[in-house]
């Protein structure tokens, strides 16, 4: 598969789906492990390896030359990295 020239963002939620292209930076939180450890902010860049995380309830935003370009409340959920694609799933997703 080829990878972005960019980062893009995707989120998915019951509703809607939104996309954010040329993105540097997206950040959320990921939720605490069962003894209520691990937890907090992640980030991810261009070039980042193919991962999945367990979303926090918490605010994911983007970013594109050190501007954020979107900040958003987002409910515990699912997030996947690949080929420069970030893909959020989640129940709600409340742009601020």
């Amino acid at each position: 598969m080829i990878m972005s020239e960019a980062l893009s963002l995707k989120v998915v939620t019951p509703e809607k789906e939104y996309v954010y292209d040329n993105c540097d930076s997206v950040s959320f939180c990921v939720s605490d492990n069962q003894k209520g450890n691990g937890g907090g902010s992640y980030g991810i860049r261009k070039g980042h390896a193919k991962a999945i995380f367990s979303l926090g309830k918490g605010k994911l935003s983007a970013s594109k030359n050190g501007v954020v370009i979107i900040e958003a409340n987002v409910s515990s959920g699912f997030s996947s990295v690949e080929n420069n694609i970030v893909t959020v799933i989640a129940d709600e997703f409340h742009i601020i």
